[in-house]
Protein backbone atom coordinates (compact mmCIF):
# COMPACT_ATOMS: atom_id res chain seq x y z
CA UNK A 1 0.00 0.00 0.00
CA UNK A 2 1.26 3.54 -1.09
CA UNK A 3 2.42 6.20 1.80
CA UNK A 4 0.44 8.92 1.23
CA UNK A 5 0.21 12.38 2.70
CA UNK A 6 -2.83 13.72 0.09
CA UNK A 7 -5.21 11.35 1.64
CA UNK A 8 -5.52 9.29 4.75
CA UNK A 9 -7.59 6.28 3.83
CA UNK A 10 -7.34 4.82 7.03
CA UNK A 11 -8.15 8.21 9.31
CA UNK A 12 -11.27 8.67 6.78
CA UNK A 13 -13.01 4.96 7.67
CA UNK A 14 -12.24 5.64 11.07
CA UNK A 15 -14.02 9.16 11.11
CA UNK A 16 -16.58 7.35 9.57
CA UNK A 17 -17.50 4.54 11.80
CA UNK A 18 -16.98 7.25 14.51
CA UNK A 19 -19.61 9.91 13.31
CA UNK A 20 -21.79 6.50 12.89
CA UNK A 21 -21.56 5.05 16.07
CA UNK A 22 -21.64 8.39 17.95
CA UNK A 23 -25.11 9.22 16.65
CA UNK A 24 -26.16 5.66 17.30
CA UNK A 25 -24.71 6.70 20.76
CA UNK A 26 -26.94 9.80 20.50
CA UNK A 27 -30.06 8.27 19.43
CA UNK A 28 -29.87 5.76 22.54
CA UNK A 29 -29.14 8.35 24.71
CA UNK A 30 -32.42 10.55 23.18
CA UNK A 31 -34.40 6.79 23.84
CA UNK A 32 -32.95 5.92 27.30
CA UNK A 33 -33.80 10.09 28.39
CA UNK A 34 -37.44 9.55 26.64
CA UNK A 35 -38.36 6.72 27.50
CA UNK A 36 -39.53 6.53 24.38
CA UNK A 37 -38.62 4.33 20.89
CA UNK A 38 -40.44 6.55 18.77
CA UNK A 39 -39.31 10.06 19.70
CA UNK A 40 -40.29 11.81 16.10
CA UNK A 41 -41.67 10.43 12.69
CA UNK A 42 -37.85 10.08 11.33
CA UNK A 43 -37.39 7.18 13.93
CA UNK A 44 -40.65 5.17 12.56
CA UNK A 45 -42.45 6.68 10.09
CA UNK A 46 -45.53 4.21 9.74
CA UNK A 47 -45.11 3.66 13.74
CA UNK A 48 -45.34 7.40 14.31
CA UNK A 49 -48.39 7.46 12.43
CA UNK A 50 -49.92 4.60 13.94
CA UNK A 51 -49.33 5.41 17.31
CA UNK A 52 -50.83 8.71 16.72
CA UNK A 53 -54.27 7.90 15.12
CA UNK A 54 -54.65 5.32 18.37
CA UNK A 55 -53.70 7.63 21.41
CA UNK A 56 -56.09 10.41 19.53
CA UNK A 57 -58.53 7.87 20.13
CA UNK A 58 -57.37 6.77 23.79
CA UNK A 59 -58.13 10.91 24.59
CA UNK A 60 -61.64 10.84 22.90
CA UNK A 61 -61.90 7.38 24.73
CA UNK A 62 -61.07 9.22 28.04
CA UNK A 63 -63.49 11.83 27.25
CA UNK A 64 -65.98 9.45 26.30
CA UNK A 65 -65.83 7.65 29.98
CA UNK A 66 -66.19 10.99 31.52
CA UNK A 67 -69.41 11.43 29.31
CA UNK A 68 -70.65 8.27 30.67
CA UNK A 69 -69.69 9.45 34.08
CA UNK A 70 -71.69 12.24 34.60
CA UNK A 71 -74.66 10.21 31.92
CA UNK A 72 -74.84 8.10 35.00
CA UNK A 73 -74.59 10.47 37.53
CA UNK A 74 -77.37 12.12 36.03
CA UNK A 75 -79.53 8.82 35.36
CA UNK A 76 -79.03 8.13 39.29
CA UNK A 77 -80.25 11.55 40.52
CA UNK A 78 -83.27 11.49 38.38
CA UNK A 79 -83.99 7.98 39.74
CA UNK A 80 -83.30 9.11 43.50
CA UNK A 81 -86.33 12.35 42.50
CA UNK A 82 -87.84 9.72 41.08
CA UNK A 83 -87.80 7.28 44.34
CA UNK A 84 -89.34 9.99 46.30
CA UNK A 85 -92.01 10.68 44.30
CA UNK A 86 -92.61 6.59 44.26
CA UNK A 87 -92.82 6.38 47.53
CA UNK A 88 -95.50 9.72 48.04
CA UNK A 89 -97.86 7.95 45.32
CA UNK A 90 -97.87 4.72 47.62
CA UNK A 91 -98.44 7.14 50.48
CA UNK A 92 -101.13 9.00 48.57
CA UNK A 93 -102.41 5.20 47.63
CA UNK A 94 -102.90 4.43 51.42
CA UNK A 95 -104.35 7.82 52.28
CA UNK A 96 -107.07 7.11 49.59
CA UNK A 97 -108.16 3.05 50.79
CA UNK A 98 -108.85 5.10 54.39
CA UNK A 99 -110.68 7.62 53.27
CA UNK A 100 -112.62 5.25 51.21
CA UNK A 101 -113.75 3.68 54.24
CA UNK A 102 -117.03 4.60 56.09
CA UNK A 103 -115.27 4.27 59.47
CA UNK A 104 -112.86 6.99 58.80
CA UNK A 105 -115.27 9.32 57.65
CA UNK A 106 -114.38 11.45 60.59
CA UNK A 107 -111.25 12.13 59.50
CA UNK A 108 -111.81 12.82 55.54
CA UNK A 109 -110.47 16.79 56.36
CA UNK A 110 -107.39 15.47 58.21
CA UNK A 111 -106.59 12.67 55.25
CA UNK A 112 -107.42 15.48 52.47
CA UNK A 113 -105.15 17.68 54.50
CA UNK A 114 -102.06 14.96 54.08
CA UNK A 115 -103.18 14.48 50.27
CA UNK A 116 -102.48 18.13 49.64
CA UNK A 117 -99.15 18.67 51.32
CA UNK A 118 -98.09 15.38 49.85
CA UNK A 119 -99.05 16.32 45.91
CA UNK A 120 -97.39 19.77 46.68
CA UNK A 121 -94.17 18.14 47.81
CA UNK A 122 -94.31 16.11 44.56
CA UNK A 123 -94.28 19.08 42.05
CA UNK A 124 -91.36 20.07 44.76
CA UNK A 125 -88.98 17.83 43.87
CA UNK A 126 -90.05 17.35 40.28
CA UNK A 127 -89.64 20.88 39.54
CA UNK A 128 -86.17 21.17 41.55
CA UNK A 129 -84.30 18.34 40.89
CA UNK A 130 -81.46 19.31 38.64
CA UNK A 131 -78.33 18.42 37.04
CA UNK A 132 -75.50 21.34 35.94
CA UNK A 133 -78.90 23.19 35.54
CA UNK A 134 -80.98 20.66 33.51
CA UNK A 135 -84.39 19.69 35.02
CA UNK A 136 -84.41 16.18 34.74
CA UNK A 137 -88.31 15.26 36.21
CA UNK A 138 -90.57 18.35 35.22
CA UNK A 139 -90.64 17.30 31.50
CA UNK A 140 -88.63 20.09 29.84
CA UNK A 141 -85.32 18.54 29.55
CA UNK A 142 -84.43 19.54 25.96
CA UNK A 143 -87.33 21.94 25.82
CA UNK A 144 -86.78 25.26 23.83
CA UNK A 145 -88.34 28.87 23.36
CA UNK A 146 -88.50 30.65 20.31
CA UNK A 147 -89.66 34.35 20.23
CA UNK A 148 -92.30 34.33 17.05
CA UNK A 149 -91.84 38.11 16.76
CA UNK A 150 -89.34 40.28 17.36
CA UNK A 151 -89.46 42.85 20.49
CA UNK A 152 -87.64 45.30 21.49
CA UNK A 153 -84.47 44.04 23.28
CA UNK A 154 -85.40 40.58 24.06
CA UNK A 155 -83.56 37.60 22.47
CA UNK A 156 -85.28 35.33 20.56
CA UNK A 157 -84.37 32.43 22.63
CA UNK A 158 -84.93 32.08 25.80
CA UNK A 159 -83.78 29.19 28.95
CA UNK A 160 -86.85 26.75 29.98
CA UNK A 161 -87.35 25.80 33.48
CA UNK A 162 -90.24 24.12 33.91
CA UNK A 163 -92.28 25.61 31.41
CA UNK A 164 -94.76 23.94 29.99
CA UNK A 165 -94.91 23.43 26.10
CA UNK A 166 -97.18 26.06 24.14
CA UNK A 167 -97.57 29.79 23.52
CA UNK A 168 -96.56 32.57 26.14
CA UNK A 169 -97.18 35.77 25.59
CA UNK A 170 -94.89 38.80 26.34
CA UNK A 171 -95.78 42.67 26.23
CA UNK A 172 -93.25 45.56 27.69
CA UNK A 173 -94.15 48.73 29.17
CA UNK A 174 -93.28 51.41 30.94
CA UNK A 175 -91.99 50.72 34.74
CA UNK A 176 -94.18 51.75 37.72
CA UNK A 177 -91.17 53.82 38.86
CA UNK A 178 -88.59 53.38 36.36
CA UNK A 179 -86.95 51.29 33.65
CA UNK A 180 -89.29 48.69 31.81
CA UNK A 181 -91.95 46.32 32.92
CA UNK A 182 -92.09 42.67 31.22
CA UNK A 183 -95.13 40.60 31.46
CA UNK A 184 -94.93 36.71 30.69
CA UNK A 185 -98.72 35.03 30.05
CA UNK A 186 -98.89 31.40 29.61
CA UNK A 187 -101.41 28.99 27.72
CA UNK A 188 -102.82 28.36 31.04
CA UNK A 189 -103.25 31.80 32.06
CA UNK A 190 -100.54 31.96 34.69
CA UNK A 191 -98.90 35.53 34.71
CA UNK A 192 -95.83 37.13 35.98
CA UNK A 193 -94.75 40.98 36.01
CA UNK A 194 -91.53 41.72 36.34
CA UNK A 195 -91.66 45.48 37.41
CA UNK A 196 -88.97 48.39 36.88
CA UNK A 197 -86.10 46.68 35.10
CA UNK A 198 -82.83 48.83 34.19
CA UNK A 199 -82.10 48.72 30.52
CA UNK A 200 -78.71 47.87 29.88
CA UNK A 201 -75.90 49.75 28.91
CA UNK A 202 -75.13 49.53 25.45
CA UNK A 203 -73.05 45.98 24.74
CA UNK A 204 -74.27 44.60 27.67
CA UNK A 205 -77.32 42.02 28.34
CA UNK A 206 -79.14 40.82 31.65
CA UNK A 207 -81.34 37.68 32.25
CA UNK A 208 -85.06 38.31 33.83
CA UNK A 209 -86.38 34.80 35.57
CA UNK A 210 -89.91 34.40 35.53
CA UNK A 211 -90.16 31.33 37.87
CA UNK A 212 -94.03 31.54 37.79
CA UNK A 213 -93.94 30.61 34.22
CA UNK A 214 -90.80 28.62 33.83
CA UNK A 215 -88.80 30.88 31.46
CA UNK A 216 -85.18 33.24 31.56
CA UNK A 217 -85.17 36.01 29.13
CA UNK A 218 -82.51 37.77 27.88
CA UNK A 219 -82.68 41.26 27.41
CA UNK A 220 -80.34 44.44 25.93
CA UNK A 221 -79.46 47.88 25.59
CA UNK A 222 -82.45 48.34 23.15
CA UNK A 223 -85.32 46.71 25.68
CA UNK A 224 -87.82 49.36 25.34
CA UNK A 225 -91.81 49.93 26.59
CA UNK A 226 -94.35 48.98 24.18
CA UNK A 227 -93.30 45.24 22.48
CA UNK A 228 -95.85 42.48 22.08
CA UNK A 229 -94.97 39.23 21.21
CA UNK A 230 -95.30 35.09 21.55
CA UNK A 231 -92.64 32.91 22.87
CA UNK A 232 -93.50 29.40 21.36
CA UNK A 233 -92.32 26.29 23.99
CA UNK A 234 -91.07 23.05 22.75
CA UNK A 235 -92.19 20.01 24.19
CA UNK A 236 -88.76 18.64 26.12
CA UNK A 237 -86.51 15.98 24.39
CA UNK A 238 -84.70 12.72 24.62
CA UNK A 239 -80.89 13.40 25.88
CA UNK A 240 -77.97 12.03 23.72
CA UNK A 241 -74.79 10.98 25.61
CA UNK A 242 -71.56 10.83 23.36
CA UNK A 243 -70.24 7.86 25.06
CA UNK A 244 -67.83 6.39 22.01
CA UNK A 245 -64.90 7.74 19.92
CA UNK A 246 -66.64 8.09 16.84
CA UNK A 247 -70.00 10.63 15.77
CA UNK A 248 -72.27 7.50 14.59
CA UNK A 249 -75.40 6.21 16.72
CA UNK A 250 -73.39 3.20 18.09
CA UNK A 251 -71.38 5.87 19.79
CA UNK A 252 -74.10 7.51 21.39
CA UNK A 253 -76.95 6.91 24.42
CA UNK A 254 -80.26 8.63 24.58
CA UNK A 255 -82.04 8.74 27.88
CA UNK A 256 -85.66 10.10 27.60
CA UNK A 257 -86.09 12.64 30.37
CA UNK A 258 -88.50 14.56 28.93
CA UNK A 259 -91.27 12.15 30.90
CA UNK A 260 -92.99 14.51 33.42
CA UNK A 261 -93.70 13.25 37.02
CA UNK A 262 -95.58 16.43 38.77
CA UNK A 263 -99.12 15.57 39.42
CA UNK A 264 -100.19 16.91 36.61
CA UNK A 265 -97.72 14.69 34.43
CA UNK A 266 -98.66 11.53 36.62
CA UNK A 267 -102.50 12.54 36.47
CA UNK A 268 -102.95 13.17 39.93
CA UNK A 269 -106.51 14.55 40.65
CA UNK A 270 -109.31 14.66 42.83
CA UNK A 271 -109.59 14.83 46.60
CA UNK A 272 -110.47 12.79 49.96
CA UNK A 273 -113.19 15.11 51.45
CA UNK A 274 -115.45 12.47 50.57
CA UNK A 275 -116.20 8.74 50.64
CA UNK A 276 -116.71 8.59 46.66
CA UNK A 277 -113.78 10.79 45.99
CA UNK A 278 -111.89 8.82 48.57
CA UNK A 279 -112.53 5.75 46.20
CA UNK A 280 -112.30 7.68 42.93
CA UNK A 281 -108.52 8.78 43.98
CA UNK A 282 -107.89 4.89 44.50
CA UNK A 283 -107.85 4.77 40.92
CA UNK A 284 -105.98 8.01 40.29
CA UNK A 285 -102.63 6.79 42.35
CA UNK A 286 -102.55 3.26 41.19
CA UNK A 287 -103.03 4.57 37.63
CA UNK A 288 -100.22 7.46 38.37
CA UNK A 289 -98.24 5.04 40.33
CA UNK A 290 -98.45 2.03 37.21
CA UNK A 291 -96.95 5.31 34.61
CA UNK A 292 -94.25 6.27 37.54
CA UNK A 293 -93.00 2.63 37.72
CA UNK A 294 -92.99 2.15 34.42
CA UNK A 295 -90.84 5.20 33.57
CA UNK A 296 -88.96 4.49 36.33
CA UNK A 297 -87.74 1.21 34.37
CA UNK A 298 -86.42 3.01 31.64
CA UNK A 299 -84.05 4.72 33.87
CA UNK A 300 -82.82 1.48 35.53
CA UNK A 301 -82.57 0.12 31.94
CA UNK A 302 -80.31 3.01 30.99
CA UNK A 303 -78.37 3.30 34.16
CA UNK A 304 -77.15 -1.00 33.76
CA UNK A 305 -76.99 0.09 30.08
CA UNK A 306 -74.41 3.07 30.74
CA UNK A 307 -72.41 0.68 33.62
CA UNK A 308 -71.79 -1.89 30.55
CA UNK A 309 -70.70 1.00 28.39
CA UNK A 310 -68.42 2.38 31.18
CA UNK A 311 -66.51 -1.28 31.10
CA UNK A 312 -66.32 -1.77 27.73
CA UNK A 313 -64.66 1.92 27.66
CA UNK A 314 -62.41 0.98 30.19
CA UNK A 315 -61.21 -1.86 28.15
CA UNK A 316 -60.64 0.04 24.95
CA UNK A 317 -58.37 2.78 26.56
CA UNK A 318 -56.39 0.08 28.29
CA UNK A 319 -55.89 -1.95 25.23
CA UNK A 320 -55.42 1.32 22.98
CA UNK A 321 -52.91 2.28 25.75
CA UNK A 322 -51.24 -1.05 25.44
CA UNK A 323 -51.12 -0.75 21.67
CA UNK A 324 -49.17 2.96 21.58
CA UNK A 325 -47.00 1.36 24.20
CA UNK A 326 -46.02 -1.42 22.41
CA UNK A 327 -45.24 1.14 19.90
CA UNK A 328 -43.74 4.24 21.18
CA UNK A 329 -42.27 2.61 24.31
CA UNK A 330 -38.65 1.92 24.60
CA UNK A 331 -37.44 -1.21 25.78
CA UNK A 332 -34.97 -0.36 28.37
CA UNK A 333 -32.92 -2.66 29.10
CA UNK A 334 -32.15 -3.58 25.09
CA UNK A 335 -31.63 0.41 24.98
CA UNK A 336 -29.09 0.16 28.30
CA UNK A 337 -26.96 -2.72 26.04
CA UNK A 338 -27.17 -0.97 22.55
CA UNK A 339 -25.55 2.52 24.27
CA UNK A 340 -23.11 0.64 26.21
CA UNK A 341 -22.18 -1.40 22.94
CA UNK A 342 -22.07 2.20 21.02
CA UNK A 343 -19.99 3.84 23.34
CA UNK A 344 -17.58 1.57 23.31
CA UNK A 345 -17.25 1.77 19.65
CA UNK A 346 -17.20 5.13 19.83
CA UNK A 347 -14.39 5.21 22.75
CA UNK A 348 -12.38 2.79 20.11
CA UNK A 349 -13.50 4.76 17.17
CA UNK A 350 -11.52 8.12 18.66
CA UNK A 351 -8.68 5.57 19.57
CA UNK A 352 -8.51 4.39 16.13
CA UNK A 353 -8.45 7.52 14.20
CA UNK A 354 -5.61 8.76 16.66
CA UNK A 355 -3.50 5.77 15.30
CA UNK A 356 -4.58 6.49 12.04
CA UNK A 357 -3.57 10.12 12.04
CA UNK A 358 -0.63 8.83 13.81
CA UNK A 359 0.48 6.24 10.93
CA UNK A 360 0.70 9.04 8.36
CA UNK A 361 3.78 10.79 10.41
CA UNK A 362 5.46 7.73 8.86
CA UNK A 363 6.05 9.53 6.03
CA UNK A 364 8.84 11.49 8.15
CA UNK A 365 11.36 8.64 8.42
CA UNK A 366 11.76 8.60 4.71
CA UNK A 367 13.74 12.12 4.87
CA UNK A 368 15.99 10.90 7.87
Amino acid sequence: MALSVQTNNPAMTALKHLNSNSQAMDKSLERLSSGFRVNNAADDASGYAVASKLDAQTQRLKAASLNATQAQAMTKMADAGVNEIQNMVVRLETLATQAASANNAGELGKLDAERIKLESAIDKIAGSTKYNGVSLLDGTSGATATLGAAVAGVNANAKVEGAAAGAVSITTAAGTISGIQITLTNAAGTSQVVDNIAVPAAGSTKDITFGDIGLTITVDANLAAGGTGTFTVSAGVASSFQVGADNDVNNRVTLDLSKSYTTAGLGLTGDLTTQANAQAYIDTAKAALNTLINQRADLGATQNQISFIQSNLATSIEQTTASVSAIRDADMAAEMAAFTKNQILTQASTSMLAQANQAAQNVMTLFR
